[in-house]
This record gives C-alpha cells, structure tokens and sequence, in this order.
C-alpha cells in the first residue's frame, strides 16, 4: 500500500467517525454489555478480615469469556506449577498429579447481573 492509499484511507476514516450522530459516539453501555468479551487476569489477590493471600501465587495466569446471553467460562492457573518430568501426562507422580490439579481451576455456566445494584456500589 501506496503513501497516497494509506492517506486517503485515514482521511475518509476521520470523515466517518466525525459524520456519526454524537449520541452514537458518547451513548453508554450497560455493564453486561461492556463485560461481553474475553479478558485476561491481571491479579488475584484475595483479601479476608484484612489479610491479604495470593492463593494462586505471585504471577497467576487466567482467561474469563463472558457472552451476551449470560453464559461464562473461567480458568486460573498457577504459574509455578512444574513440568511433569515424563513430558507424558499418563506416566504423571501423585506428587506431579496432586499439585497440578491444585494448581488451576476452570468453571463454565450462565450468570446476570443486576445493573441497578451495581450502578450504587461504593
């Protein structure tokens, strides 16, 4: 692609988002709307009677899908859970078996959310 063909395809690309009716532009989402998608974990960190545990250890690593219809899926995985020494999962230790499943969860179902009661927390 040319100078003048990247040029001219900004140019009508501002020309468009300016054409838009403003409230197209600035109308808000709803928060199911805006959780609609797939988003990484970032922290897990869990607060109670105000300590703090990282259950999942210090660099956790996790997906959360959530669909318009309700419907979610979840994964969460330790990161220093080690390599199974056999690179064969059927050939796995108990000592090898026990820590990854106590190293991950995932979990899938349909949820809602109740906007008004969201739309007042602190």
């Amino acid at each position: 692609m040319n100078v003048r063909n990247i040029v001219s395809l900004s140019a009508l690309t501002v020309l468009g988002l300016a054409l838009l009716p403003g409230s197209a532009i600035s109308q808000q989402k709803s928060l199911k709307e805006q959780l609609v998608g797939t988003w990484t974990l970032v922290s897990a960190t869990q607060t109670k009677d105000g300590v703090k545990s990282d259950r999942w250890g210090k660099n956790p690593r996790g997906r959360a899908t959530f669909e318009a219809d309700g419907r979610y899926s979840f994964m969460i995985f330790r990161s220093d859970v080690p390599k199974f020494a056999s690179n064969n999962m059927n050939e796995v230790t108990a000592e090898e078996s026990k820590a990854a499943i106590q190293g991950m969860n995932a979990n899938f179902g349909t949820g809602s959310i109740d906007e008004p009661r969201q739309a007042h927390r602190p």
